[in-house]
């Protein structure tokens, strides 16, 4: 495991979940993320900042997952 590489994918993780968390808060109030997190809400429309920002993340999560694969 490149340990410079899961902390690239960490970072990158962190402000791509911080900036989908702003969408969903900027829609939806402050209890947004609890409430539609997981729900179609919480992607936001096609071609939208939310969807964008989700899509961002869920490629994010996907980079840290195959790094913190890597490492075992």
């Amino acid at each position: 495991m490149h340990t410079n590489r899961l902390a690239e994918t960490e970072a990158g993780l962190a402000r791509a979940d911080q900036a989908w968390r702003f969408e969903v808060t900027r829609l939806h109030g402050p209890d947004g993320v609890l409430h539609f997190g997981y729900s179609p809400e919480g992607r936001g429309e096609e071609g939208s900042p939310m969807r964008r920002a989700y899509e961002a993340r869920r490629h994010a999560v996907a980079l840290w997952r195959h790094e913190r694969r890597a490492g075992v």
